[in-house]
């Protein structure tokens, strides 16, 4: 009976946690980061400012959970990805859910903007991301027998993850027409081909 309680109220922290971040986002992007306040995202989230303050410590912590959920995806993408597709090839599909977000998002250029003007944030991002990504990488790098997966792993995730940074800043840029998906798949060719 006490691991069904403690599972209900872990399901229930989850659950707040997951308003207070989409709360803040959405405020972040209507109206920026340095603007917003924690009592405007309690406010919306439905909740005290103390109440906030017990799932996140700042404003940084509730916008670093919300991109570290966009790196989860990625890598459970990239973990259902075919087991004979190359690891190279299957990182780059693994962004398709992003960039098929980005497509549809109206807030996505806005969203980009944020992330580059906070470079601390984009820092803390990549690291929590390349970790994510290279976890799921490594099984399909291990079955080739190399010893060195793991720091190969990470070494391809970072790639990738640059790969996008670059695609990203090219897009935000004011005369680009090419949508992001283009331009991954330009960055990422320009390193080691795809197909």
């Amino acid at each position: 009976m006490a691991e069904q309680e403690m599972s209900l109220r872990e399901r229930t922290r989850r659950a707040v946690r997951t308003e207070i971040v989409d709360a803040a986002m959405s405020l972040f992007l209507s109206q920026g980061f340095e603007a917003t306040t924690i009592e405007e995202i309690a406010r919306a989230a439905g909740i005290s400012r103390r109440s906030y303050f017990r799932y996140f410590a700042s404003k940084d912590e509730a916008f670093a959970a919300a991109l570290a959920s966009i790196g989860r995806t990625i890598a459970e993408t990239l973990s259902r990805r075919p087991a004979d597709e190359p690891p190279w090839a299957a990182l780059r599909r693994s962004f398709d859910p992003l960039l098929e977000q980005a497509g549809a998002d109206p807030n996505a250029e806005a969203l980009g903007r944020l992330i580059l003007e906070r470079p601390a944030l984009q820092q803390g991002k990549d690291a929590v991301w390349q970790t994510e990504i290279a976890t799921a990488l490594l099984p399909r790098l291990a079955a080739g027998g190399a010893d060195d997966g793991s720091l190969r792993a990470h070494a391809l995730s970072a790639a990738a993850i640059t790969c996008l940074h670059v695609a990203q800043a090219q897009w935000l840029t004011a005369d680009e027409q090419r949508d992001l998906g283009a331009l991954l798949d330009t960055t990422m060719n320009a390193v080691h081909p795809t197909a």
